[in-house]
């Protein structure tokens, strides 16, 4: 679906996530890191794409939650890369854990009372210090990437997209897409906080959006989602 651009953007599946590859030549970051165990996954996709481990400088994480930061400990030894996070969840990623979020639909606030009742143990992962924490705007042409970071908080306090060449925007669960007519999340944190996030999205001119659950999405999608709501 996107179009052909000078970065390479890679969707892996990891369980129940996606994590992304973004690829200049051989220069290469990380979005992401799945759930526990699934490395192997990344090792893969970077063979398909001709690249190695090194070529990996940098691993930015769009937010803490287990599914999302599964495998990091294991990349970031095997990458030596750079972890990068937003400050507001810089103490979850030490610790391991980060809080299961809030339901925004009925069946997801169920799940989501169990989830911060019992499951503390299932959403724990191997800690991680971070190497950068940052709380605006940060540019990515240092690491060999025509793009930037932009805080899109909502889903949890510290949650993050990666805008690639202006088009794309890797968002992790600020969107979703499972849903048959919506992309809206059935966790956040901060629902009104998600949708200033999705004015952010739609004013930086990103045409295809791809999230940290189902498949890449276009524009005319996410814009008909925001305006549902925001009636």
């Amino acid at each position: 679906m996107a179009e052909k651009n000078t970065n390479r953007i890679c969707p892996i599946p990891m369980g129940t996530s996606n994590a992304y590859i973004v690829a200049n030549g051989r220069r290469a970051i990380l979005i992401d890191a799945g759930m526990k165990k699934k490395e192997k996954k990344i090792v893969a996709a970077l063979e398909r794409m001709k690249l190695s481990l090194d070529d990996i400088q940098l691993i930015v994480l769009t937010h803490t939650h287990y599914d999302h930061c599964g495998s990091l400990k294991a990349l970031k030894n095997f990458t030596e890369a750079k972890v990068l996070v937003h400050k507001a969840e810089a103490g979850c990623l030490k610790q391991g854990y980060c809080a299961f979020p809030k339901g925004t639909m009925w069946f997801s606030k169920i799940v989501s009372a169990i989830g911060r009742a019992f499951a503390k143990k299932l959403g724990e992962y191997p800690p991680v210090s971070p190497d950068i924490t940052i709380s605006k705007r940060f540019d990515l042409h240092g690491y060999g990437i025509d793009g930037y970071i932009l805080p899109t908080p909502g889903h949890t306090a510290g949650s993050m997209s990666v805008v690639i060449e202006g088009k794309h925007a890797i968002v992790g669960d600020t969107l979703f897409n499972i849903f048959k007519h919506s992309v809206f999340p059935p966790y956040a944190n901060d629902q009104k906080a998600l949708l200033r996030s999705w004015e952010r999205l739609l004013k930086s001119g990103c045409e295809y959006f791809y999230p940290g659950h189902g498949k890449p999405f276009t524009r005319d999608r996410l814009k008909k989602t925001y305006e549902e709501q925001k009636r």
